[in-house]
């Protein structure tokens, strides 16, 4: 059992995690690892090639990755096409409009990005989402952006951790989401300190098991059946990052915490506060020419407060939906949450078009409000990437996965996990 004093610590040993590694601060272009860099210049002096390659040596025709507009020196537009699967939504594809490049000089501000995209899968739901890490001149202000619109079915599996054999509820929700935080960087720091408003907006929410006269945990939890649930909050945001890219960071860390208080006052159906932790750190593992890449990705997520039962943590509902693998999205859900996993990320070939990765994760899920953590569900698995865009170090990703029921699941997709 962890108890309350346990998961302070874990708090405070992440905290010391994201201040330790780097008492001198360098400017993520920077090289800060010799024996890294070399590796990687070693590697980057082959040609790199990446599927749009491999298929012109194929069909014996050029064949483009993406569409790219320069919209001015430094930023440019790209579209891309979005295609995967996953557990619970199915295989699904669409299309998604990329912008990316330097507000400011390259080599004192990091690169921003920002994607809009739009996906329909096998099993009926519709996607419609724009995020975006925005980094003005000199990395002085951030901008993140999280908007979407999401129309899905899928089942929920109840609070708490995993069981054998335990029951489907099929639940089907539209949610409209609108999240947006300004960070100002301390002094010449890698930290940044922000504000942030958030609102959610759970509406035709049906619960297919409690309309047929079931008790289902939605309706033990919510004291009924709600058809809707509103959100909204101000936050107070501390970020910290130094890794040398977004895309398939190869050294560095990053840490987001986020305390967020909804209020009645804002429109929010009751007051309540969450707590948001994510950390991640790359660490370069090099083998022989090769950059191979040890990465850490962790995350707590507590609420407080009787916050609305389909907002509660679960995996696969963190910020881009990649946590968990091994299990289906929405599988462990609970009043708090804490997650760790661990992926080596490995170059099979110096041209950088394959590779591959091995991974595992643990998750943690209390039951009720203020409810210690029972056991942690473990998850791992191993995959195989292929260099989808050379340009702008974009793998294809296709990933086989178990959880603690020991079913496979495939998980394919653009973009490293984390």
């Amino acid at each position: 059992m962890v108890t309350g004093r346990l998961i302070a610590a874990q708090i405070l040993a992440l905290t010391a995690l994201t201040i330790l590694p780097s008492p001198a601060f360098s400017h993520p272009h920077d090289p800060q690892d010799s024996t890294a860099t070399a590796a990687v210049d070693s590697a980057e002096a082959v040609p790199q090639r990446d599927f749009g390659d491999l298929a012109r040596v194929i069909l014996r025709r050029p064949v483009r990755t993406d569409v790219v507009e320069e919209l001015r020196p430094g930023l440019s537009l790209t579209v891309l096409p979005s295609v995967g699967y996953n557990a619970a939504y199915g295989a699904y594809a669409g299309a998604s409009v990329s912008l990316g490049g330097w507000l400011g000089n390259p080599k004192t501000t990091s690169l921003s990005s920002g994607a809009a995209g739009a996906t329909y899968s096998t099993e009926g739901q519709l996607s419609i989402q724009f995020r975006s890490d925005f980094y003005l001149p000199d990395d002085q202000w951030a901008l993140k952006l999280d908007w979407r619109y999401l129309d899905t079915s899928q089942p929920t599996y109840g609070l708490g951790p995993s069981h054998p054999d335990r029951p489907e509820y099929p639940m089907d929700f539209v949610l409209y989401r609108s999240y947006q935080t300004l960070y100002k960087r301390v002094s010449s720091s890698p930290v940044y300190f922000g504000i942030g408003y958030h609102f959610d907006r759970y509406d035709e929410i049906h619960d297919e098991r409690a309309e047929l006269g079931e008790i289902t945990p939605y309706v033990a939890y919510s004291g009924g059946a709600p058809t809707r649930a509103q959100l909204s909050a101000l936050s107070a945001n501390v970020l910290v990052d130094t890794r040398d890219r977004a895309i398939d960071a190869r050294r560095g860390m990053f840490w987001n915490a986020s305390l967020r208080s909804y209020m009645e006052g804002l429109g929010s159906d009751e007051n309540s506060q969450s707590l948001w932790s994510d950390f991640r750190s790359f660490k370069q593992m090099p083998w022989k020419s090769r950059p191979n890449v040890l990465a850490i990705w962790s995350y707590l997520w507590f609420t407080f407060g009787n916050s609305p039962y389909l907002d509660l943590p679960a995996i696969g509902w963190d910020t881009y939906g990649r946590s968990g693998r091994g299990y289906v999205q929405g599988e462990l859900r609970g009043t708090n949450q804490v997650y760790v996993e661990a992926e080596y990320r490995m170059r099979f070939t110096d041209d950088g078009l394959w590779g591959g990765v091995v991974f595992a994760n643990a998750s943690g899920t209390t039951s009720v409000p203020g409810g210690t953590f029972e056991r942690l569900d473990p998850g791992g698995g191993a995959g195989l990437r292929l260099k989808f865009n050379k340009r702008t170090s974009t793998n294809l990703a296709a990933d086989v996965a178990v959880g603690r029921s020991r079913t496979s699941r495939i998980f394919l997709g653009l973009q490293e996990t984390f």
